[in-house]
């Protein structure tokens, strides 16, 4: 299994996009950094991630969402919130770890 970390903005960067291509059935995906933009409700990164399959998982940096002014409400119900706690344990249940 691969965790996926993507840190920069999907507007300025490709970053988001090659790693939307690269996700595999049981890969994760975690935001942070400007790569929380992704999730601002109505944009086209927002439909891209809403439409992974089931089979990858989705996570972001709690404090990252709240430095960005994003609203917990308007996250999907499938995306979970970590903190930097859960993060580390992210990395370590991964066999592989991609920083984008």
């Amino acid at each position: 299994m691969i965790l996926h970390i993507v840190r920069h903005s999907p507007v300025n960067h490709p970053s988001f996009s090659s790693c939307l291509r690269s996700l595999g059935s049981g890969h994760g995906m975690l935001l942070i950094e400007d790569a929380i933009y992704a999730l601002l409700p109505g944009t086209a990164f927002n439909q891209s991630l809403r439409l992974l399959p089931t089979t990858v998982s989705i996570h972001v940096l709690e404090s990252d969402l709240l430095a960005r002014g994003i609203a917990l409400d308007d996250l999907p119900a499938r995306i979970r919130q970590v903190n930097y706690l859960d993060m580390v344990a992210l990395c370590t249940e991964h066999s592989k770890v991609v920083s984008w």
